[in-house]
Order: C-alpha cells, then structure tokens, then sequence
C-alpha cells in the first residue's frame, strides 16, 4: 500500500512577532542587501535603508554597472549625477578599464584613465570648495568648462570662487559669455579680487550696466575701479549720482 502523508488537522499560525511586526529590510544582512540594491539598480532604494549610504565603494561600483549594463564609460557619465560619486570611485572605474583593457588586448596600462571628453559636469560641483577637486579631475579627463552656457565659470564667481575661476580659464572657459555676465555678479557682490582678475588678467571691458548697478548698490569703490578700467555712464546712471 503506497505511503500517503497525513493531512495536517491545524493550519499553522504564524508567532505573534511575525505576523503583528512589519519586516523591515535591514534586518536582513547586509551582504544580502547589498545585492538586492545592485540588483534592483533602484537609487531610492538607499532612502529606505540608509545604511546603504555607507556601503562601500565596490558595492557602488557594480550597482552602476548593473544599472548600465556593463558599459563602463556610461556608468562613469552617468553615476556622476549622484550625489556619493567621488575621485575614490572614479579610480576604481579606471581600474575596472585597465583590466578590461588587458583581457581584451592583453595591454595594461596604468597610466590611461578614463576620457569624459566634452562631458558636462553636474552643477552640484561648482558650489563647494569641498567637491572642486572632483570638478578638476573631470576638467583634466576632457569634460566641458562651458556647459551648460558658462554656467561653471558664472556660479563659481558669484561665489567667489577665484581659484576654480582661473582653473576654468586654464581649460579655456569663455570669461566673456552672457556679456560678461560673471564680471557683472561679482562687480554687485563687491568682490574686488574678482573683478580685478577679470579686468587686469583677462582684459575684460566693464560696460555701463554693470556700472549702474553699482552705483544702486551704493558701491563706491567698485563703482571708481569700473570707471578706472573704462565703464562710462549712461544717462541714467548719472541721474542717480
């Protein structure tokens, strides 16, 4: 007579901690999630287990390429626009290069880094010192000192930024753009040093708006600086004299 299972009489219940408590993710180890976010390629994902901020920088590096199918140049491009991409995790990509690099051509060179040629770089990184270095590696590796319409050169200048200005100039960034746009900001922020550089260093000419605008900020030395190098009012700005 074949075996037959018996029937079970109860239906299992689950214990009160299971079935009252809702499961959260990070009760599971972190190995496992870990690749459950690689996996998922799902950036909020971090917003509902914050522990994957501090997850290392390799874990970061395969959840790009996860997310970008293996391509190793978009998953640079692309993983700039977050906020936890840093020089540590763009020299690992140069890494994951060299290596593929070696297997495909059984070439190794250490020396080559990844090309960002033309690349524009996220704004998030022209408004703290903090993140200049990161701009100035891209800089170097071929990315854009003018996209998006002299948007770095301007945003660093009206913060006063004169280091990482005459570092965009160096990469020829177009001081000039937007009608001297980025004389004009830091002339009405009183930043002499700035405007200086811009006139001295770079020849700029100050025109009469920038110089109106001065002369309502009650500016005076700035004002004499532009009138130096110069600026010449127009009829308006005379009236309010």
């Amino acid at each position: 007579m074949p075996y037959k299972h018996a029937r079970p009489t109860k239906r299992l219940k689950l214990s009160p901690s299971l079935s009252t408590k809702p499961f959260r993710i990070n009760l599971l180890p972190f190995e496992l999630v870990s690749e459950i976010f690689i996996l998922s390629s799902n950036a909020q994902l971090a917003l509902v287990c914050p522990q994957l901020r501090h997850c290392s920088d390799y874990t970061k590096v395969d959840w790009l390429l996860h997310k970008f199918h293996g391509n190793i140049i978009k998953a640079v491009q692309e993983g700039l626009k977050y906020r936890f991409f840093s020089i540590s995790l763009l020299e690992k990509f140069d890494q994951k290069q060299q290596q593929l690099q070696q297997q495909c051509h059984g070439n190794n060179d250490d020396s080559k880094k990844i090309r960002l040629d033309n690349q524009m770089i996220p704004a998030r990184l022209w408004g703290s010192v903090a993140t200049h270095t990161l701009a100035r590696q891209l800089l170097e590796r071929g990315a854009s000192p003018h996209k998006p319409k002299g948007y770095p050169l301007i945003k660093s200048a009206q913060l006063g930024y004169l280091d990482m200005v005459k570092t965009l100039v160096s990469f020829g960034a177009d001081a000039t753009f937007n009608n001297n746009f980025a004389l004009r900001a830091s002339a009405r922020r009183n930043n002499k040093e700035m405007v200086l550089y811009f006139l001295d260093n770079l020849g700029l000419k100050p025109d009469s708006e920038t110089l109106k605008l001065c002369v309502q900020e009650d500016l005076w030395d700035m004002v004499t600086i532009l009138v130096d190098h110069g600026a010449v009012p127009d009829m308006s700005t005379v009236q309010m004299t």
